[in-house]
């Protein structure tokens, strides 16, 4: 099985009352997905962020935004080809509040749990 990492974005205008009506949504797609043996770790960061950059290597508090979209979480999941990781991203319950969830293949060298 390959394993793929799934970063989940919201929108700016996404807030604690979107968050309290998509929780729900996520807890029974987790457990979904570990009942069929997909699912390996996630982790959300709501908090603050901060970015590093430059040679001069400046701190701003700020976050990274893809348009007008915010990473809020990343979810591990292993399937067998990109093909069923997209199938089971598509569950994403993110996607009905204008979320997006960008799948990418973890390489071998840094399997979680190898």
């Amino acid at each position: 099985m390959k394993q793929f990492s799934l970063l989940v974005r919201v929108p700016l205008t996404y807030g604690s009352e979107q968050a309290q009506a998509v929780n729900p949504l996520w807890d029974k797609l987790i457990a979904e997905w570990k009942s069929k043996g997909a699912y390996v770790i996630s982790f959300a960061f709501p908090g603050e962020s901060y970015t590093v950059s430059g040679a001069e290597k400046a701190v701003k508090k700020e976050a990274v935004l893809s348009g007008n979209l915010k990473a809020v979480s990343n979810i591990v999941l292993q399937a067998d080809k990109v093909e069923t990781a997209l199938d089971l991203a598509k569950q994403c319950p993110i996607l009905r509040y204008g979320g997006t969830v960008e799948v990418r293949e973890i390489p071998k060298s840094i399997l979680v749990d190898k």
